[in-house]
């Protein structure tokens, strides 16, 4: 099975490639975004159920956005 999804989205007028893979150890998402210098993470809280971000450049989504394009991408929601 992959745990990589390459996809694009309109942000803006702008179509921006993201390439996400999928830790199976620490349940983290690393995203690749074109545009930014380093990849960054997405994570799943399970006790607040919320997405968040950690970036050290600003992606140009919001967390809770590209979860829902990352859920969609991978055939998975929570």
């Amino acid at each position: 099975m992959s745990y990589t999804r390459t996809f694009s989205h309109d942000i803006d007028g702008t179509s921006v490639d993201f390439d996400v893979t999928y830790n199976t150890e620490s349940h983290f998402f690393t995203v690749i975004e074109s545009g930014l210098p380093e990849p960054y993470l997405l994570k799943f809280d399970m006790g607040t159920r919320t997405w968040s971000i950690e970036a050290e450049a600003e992606p140009k989504i919001s967390a809770e956005e590209l979860a829902i394009l990352v859920q969609k991408h991978f055939g998975r929601s929570v």
